[in-house]
């Protein structure tokens, strides 16, 4: 459900609990998300504001939020006014689906401003632009050109205004609303989800006894809905549904973080699948043509004993033939076409010179196969690693084909070190650890798991590396790996799919291989139907 104006209000009232707020740091987790790691009520945390336009959103997060390398123009800009600033106070106008952030900051000659940043979470218009103290705009996230928009222009310069009054009446005060009407489009901040609940509780409860519980209210109760949420700051009874009580700004965490993360992967992954996807296609074709060419040179020795015959014939030095009939060696006529530019003898030799091409060109066509069907697996692996990617492991991936040259490294900076995140849980006593890409699979094998780890893979599909740190595992511990191992695979949907597993001292690498591709001897097998353990407890290292 989409943000209205009332839990805002409640949204803004939990967060002056921790006025001053000092920003530290500000960055983008993705195109329409911006995070700021602040100091909140003596603690470190970060203020994360969705500007999506089906999810927009605000609220303190302690989860970790992995950010863009390449900050962009109006990010910089941000940084620039408002690092090191203070959030002092937050208004909203009427309920309105937009806040006021006011903040004091010292600009490049240590002179103290003031600024606003207005936070406007209205759907498709989601917007955050930050104001001058004289009420200019500086900048804005998404800019609105007159053409646009003549009655509110947001550009750098321009004459900052507030999104329009939508003159409708305050909830919470003594108005009383005309049930025959909508609500929506009586009271301020109302949805159509808040409208819905009103009129359900309307058979037990009054307007004023629900009005007053939503005044009082200081959480947020979530209805869970498949895969997703419905949401309010009191229990949605008109769902019919089980409901939870959360804290407000725990409660928005719970909603939108794998909503928030499955934008941050599309962002990357998005362009990641495009070449992925255009390198397996291009090996495709390649594969096929490289067979082609591989039947025509295996014909070799039809061109040989052309130029053999030819060379019995009577006149050698013999033009303008366009085809010699002649009897072969098993005894039957043979028609053998003939260049009449050139004598028997040039035509001969020149299927002498075909057949040794061809002879050469077999062993080089064989090798190019070799090869392109080594690149097919490697593409096919990416492939299904971004399918189950979260956004560390997009953007190990997104690492990994600039290191091999297929994107282009458009930051300038010497790149430090990168951390290689690998996942982990504990199970009856054992601790097990696995990777979900190439680099992660290479960094878990050779470098991290020890030499009596035992070792897990998916036989015959691409998927995860997993190491549990102990060569002896009882039934119950080898089922569960298997499990987890086949899951983060290319046969997660398949049943009965076989999982080898042996000692870590008996993977090896393979030479010239890309990463995460090994051989392995001396294992054992088995066929496991995989399904999501949720019960697993699964975190990122």
């Amino acid at each position: 459900m989409a943000l209205d104006g009332i839990i805002l209000s409640k949204v803004r009232k939990d967060l002056e609990n921790y006025l001053p707020i000092r920003i530290n740091k500000i960055a983008e987790s993705s195109k329409t998300e911006i995070v700021f790691n602040v100091h909140a009520g003596n603690v470190r945390t970060n203020l994360v504001m969705s500007f999506h336009s089906n999810y927009n959103h605000l609220c303190l997060s302690d989860r970790k939020y992995a950010t863009f390398n390449d900050p962009s123009t109006f990010i910089m800009v941000l940084r620039k006014y408002l690092t090191n600033g203070f959030i002092f106070q937050i208004d909203q106008m009427n309920y309105d689906r937009f806040l006021l952030m006011h903040i004091r900051a010292r600009d490049e000659l240590y002179d103290e401003k003031e600024y606003i940043l207005s936070i406007e979470l209205m759907g498709k218009y989601a917007n955050m632009v930050l104001v001058d103290e004289n009420g200019r705009i500086i900048d804005a996230l998404k800019k609105i050109p007159p053409y646009e928009n003549t009655r509110r222009t947001i550009l750098p310069g321009a004459q900052f205004a507030l999104p329009d009054d939508q003159h409708k009446n305050d909830p919470f005060s003594s108005y009383v609303p005309d049930l025959e009407d909508s609500l929506v489009a009586q009271l301020q901040g109302f949805s159509k989800t808040l409208e819905k609940e009103v009129r359900y509780r309307l058979a037990k409860q009054t307007y004023d006894q629900i009005i007053a519980e939503i005044a009082e209210s200081d959480s947020l109760y979530l209805t869970r809905i498949d895969d997703g949420f419905e949401y309010h700051i009191i229990p949605l009874t008109h769902l019919e549904l089980p409901y939870e009580k959360w804290p407000i700004q725990q409660g928005f965490d719970e909603v939108y973080y794998r909503n928030d993360e499955t934008e941050r992967i599309r962002n990357i992954a998005d362009d990641l699948f495009k070449i992925v996807r255009r390198q397996i296609k291009h090996y495709d074709n390649k594969i096929a043509k490289l067979h082609s060419s591989l039947e025509d040179a295996l014909n070799l020795d039809g061109d040989k004993e052309n130029g053999d015959l030819l060379y019995q014939y009577e006149n050698l030095e013999q033009k303008g033939l366009k085809e010699l009939v002649i009897c072969g060696y098993d005894g039957q006529t043979k028609a053998i076409p003939l260049d009449p530019k050139l004598s028997v003898k040039a035509n001969a030799n020149k299927y002498y010179s075909i057949y040794q091409k061809k002879r050469k060109g077999k062993v080089y066509i064989e090798e190019q196969i070799a090869i392109a069907e080594e690149e097919l697996t490697y593409f096919k692996a990416l492939n299904e690693q971004l399918s189950i990617a979260d956004y560390a492991d997009a953007l190990d991936i997104k690492d990994e084909l600039t290191r091999f040259g297929y994107l282009k490294n458009r930051s300038n900076k010497k790149q430090n070190k990168k951390k290689i995140n690998l996942y982990r849980f504990t199970a009856d006593g054992y601790t097990v650890t696995f990777g979900k890409n190439n680099l992660q699979n290479s960094y878990l094998t050779f470098e991290y798991a020890k030499n009596d780890y035992t070792w897990f893979h998916a036989k015959g599909f691409h998927g995860c590396h997993l190491v549990v740190d102990s060569s002896r595992l009882n039934e119950k511990i080898i089922r569960i790996c298997a499990n987890v191992a086949a899951y983060y695979s290319q046969g997660r949907y398949s049943s009965s799919v076989p999982v080898d597993y042996c000692e870590i001292r008996n993977v090896k690498k393979i030479k010239g291989a890309r990463p995460g591709f090994v051989s392995y001897k001396n294992y054992k097998t088995i066929y496991i139907d995989p399904y999501d353990d949720k019960e697993l407890n699964i975190t990122a290292i």
